[in-house]
């Protein structure tokens, strides 16, 4: 993509962008499976809690280090080094180990059609087999609304108070980031210690309260020392939230058909996001900042209360 100039070649800067997300999603969804395949089943909770640290490092390397990169290279030099350090992972995946359920199957076809029927039919029948597959995908929809409404616009609003760039970055970016990492790790723990029911209902609860210091922070205005607070206590139980989230979609896949069940519930969670991004401009446009984040407060309830509605029969 960096060698592609948009304005002269749209559909080559394009192609190129549609090749990076399917490499992602399917990179995405091949780390869970090898995640659910490897771990013990009452360690995916803090499994996740290191993929949510891991996915935030990254996140700070591609976003502020890259910024900081940017003062002293071009932006091609900038992702050339990206580039590079996906090598990193490259030789991780060289080191790490098959798993012992991906060396016991051996899988052979004799025709396309069944192949059609194990790769497509059977994981999408396996999934409706079990109790209240209908309220896991509704779950997947509802329960990230709050946080994928939040993030969307949450630098504007802290631009609107009159923070300035530099600040911004330091504590929504950086400090946050932190402090979503520190809530992975809690919600690892609270997994492995008081379940996924517990977990899911707590901290989607607590995000959602922890909204409410927008409405503070809108009062306030540009008031840098109640942005720590803001920031680190919204961040740290989004983290817990999805650590939560992400460890209770390993629970509702079955070892066989893990990659394409996964594929499934990931894609019903990112619709959330899809939907969030331009209802929020909406919203925001006719009503204004203290409606909207009253908004999100009350998004977290449904969320909240369909905890008791999804099964927890293959955790």
């Amino acid at each position: 993509m960096i060698s592609q100039n948009p304005i002269e070649n749209l559909y080559g800067f394009v192609g190129c962008g549609f090749l990076v997300t399917i490499s992602a999603a399917s990179q995405h969804i091949l780390l869970l499976t090898y995640q659910m395949e490897t771990l013990h089943s009452r360690e995916w909770g803090v499994g996740e809690g290191m993929s949510v640290f891991a996915y935030r490092m990254a996140i700070l390397t591609a976003g502020p280090g890259a910024l900081s990169l940017a003062t002293v290279l071009s932006w091609q030099e900038v992702y050339i080094f990206i580039i590079f350090l996906m090598l990193v992972g490259l030789m991780g995946v060289l080191f790490v180990r098959e798993s012992e359920l991906s060396q016991k199957r051996s899988l052979s076809f004799t025709t396309k059609g069944e192949w059609v029927r194990y790769a497509l039919i059977h994981p999408f029948k396996d999934f409706m087999t079990q109790k209240g597959w209908i309220a896991i995908l509704v779950f997947m929809l509802i329960y990230r609304l709050p946080e994928n409404l939040l993030s969307t616009m949450q630098t504007l609003f802290l631009l609107d108070l009159g923070f300035t760039y530099i600040e911004i970055s330091t504590v929504a970016k950086t400090f946050g980031m932190v402090a979503s990492m520190l809530g992975g790790f809690m919600g690892g723990h609270w997994i492995r210690q008081y379940g996924y029911k517990k977990t899911l209902f707590w901290g989607a609860l607590a995000h959602g309260t922890s909204c409410l210091l927008f409405l503070a922070q809108g009062k306030l205005g540009a008031n840098l020392s109640f942005l720590y607070v803001t920031i680190g206590v919204e961040h740290f139980f989004s983290g817990v939230m999805l650590t939560g989230f992400f460890s209770y979609q390993l629970t509702c896949a079955s070892m066989a058909f893990a990659a394409t069940q996964l594929a499934l519930l990931t894609s019903f969670a990112n619709l959330s996001g899809v939907i969030a991004k331009p209802l929020a401009g909406v919203l925001i446009d006719h009503f204004g900042w203290v409606p909207y984040f009253s908004l999100v407060v009350l998004a977290s309830i449904p969320g909240v209360l369909w905890v008791y509605r999804i099964p927890f029969s293959r955790a």
